[in-house]
């Protein structure tokens, strides 16, 4: 089972002609004989696009099925939180699996949250709160309930699904936007280096992820391979009791930031998707 999986394209901010990419990777699916190709989230700030794009592929890749989660960017616009959560949309796989035919092996799917605790405000809640509703464009999701409570929401939702797939003597490849351990997120920038800067650095951090996802993947002996995004740049596999953590981030690169490797979207996207190929 040939597997591709890639995440945070950002195609309208990277401003890539749509038509193009399509064109380009059902060329590279096809031609690659891929079985799956997973998205772990944040290909337009509209979930409109995202779902009209993935439908678009699925139609250019009869051979490749097509799965994604959604990231913050994709929440941004044209979706409520119970499409989000409820939500039936074609390849969209959030609290969903799909059963590998002819193997052990399960995807899970989950779009994963944050509950602040990368940070140390993470017992200052309302401090957090204040800040995300003026800075940080999450503020703009439909959201009827809190971060910690959209958090304990996802750990449910997977431990019911990990319970699941034991009881299904699965092994388990899990698909998730948001970072699932802190030691995942990059080294503090030497530029962090004022009272101001380091406030603003660790109130980013509390909308990274959460230490309890990760505790759960791992306590479940049944996860070998967590795919996630969310965090651009360069961030190296991670290993933790038995479960490998794999980073699939395309990233930004416009007049005001430049996190690609490489020279173009195309040529970046070829560097960061990863393919595995399970027995």
């Amino acid at each position: 089972m040939k597997i591709a999986i890639s995440s945070d394209n950002h195609l309208d901010v990277n401003k890539v002609n749509i038509s193009d990419a399509l064109e380009f990777q059902a060329h590279w699916l096809n031609t690659n004989h891929l079985d799956y190709y997973l998205y772990a989230g944040d290909l337009f700030n509209d979930f409109s696009k995202t779902k009209a794009y993935f439908e678009q592929l699925q139609q250019l890749t009869t051979n490749t099925r097509i799965a994604y989660i959604l990231g913050n960017h994709d929440m941004l616009n044209n979706l409520s939180f119970s499409e989000a959560e409820h939500s039936h949309f074609p390849s969209y796989i959030h609290n969903q699996f799909i059963d590998l035919p002819n193997s052990d092996w399960r995807i899970i799917g989950n779009n994963g949250w944050y509950d602040y605790s990368f940070s140390t405000y993470h017992d200052q809640l309302k401090k957090v709160q204040t800040w995300k509703n003026v800075y940080w464009l999450d503020s703009s999701i439909d959201q009827p309930i809190s971060d910690q409570e959209r958090m304990a929401t996802v750990i449910a939702q997977v431990k019911y699904q990990l319970d699941l797939a034991k009881d299904n003597n699965k092994s388990v490849l899990f698909l998730t936007h948001f970072a699932p351990r802190q030691e995942l997120l990059a080294a503090k920038p030497k530029e962090v280096n004022t009272p101001r800067r380091e406030r603003f650095y660790q109130m980013v951090n509390a909308m990274m992820g959460s230490d309890r996802l990760g505790n759960l993947l791992e306590d479940s002996n049944i996860v070998r391979y967590v795919f996630y995004g969310h965090l651009h740049g360069i961030h190296p596999p991670l290993t933790r009791h038995g479960v490998t953590y794999l980073n699939q981030s395309v990233g930004v690169s416009n007049k005001r930031i430049n996190e690609w490797q490489k020279d173009n979207l195309y040529d970046q996207w070829l560097t960061t998707t990863r393919v595995i190929n399970l027995p």
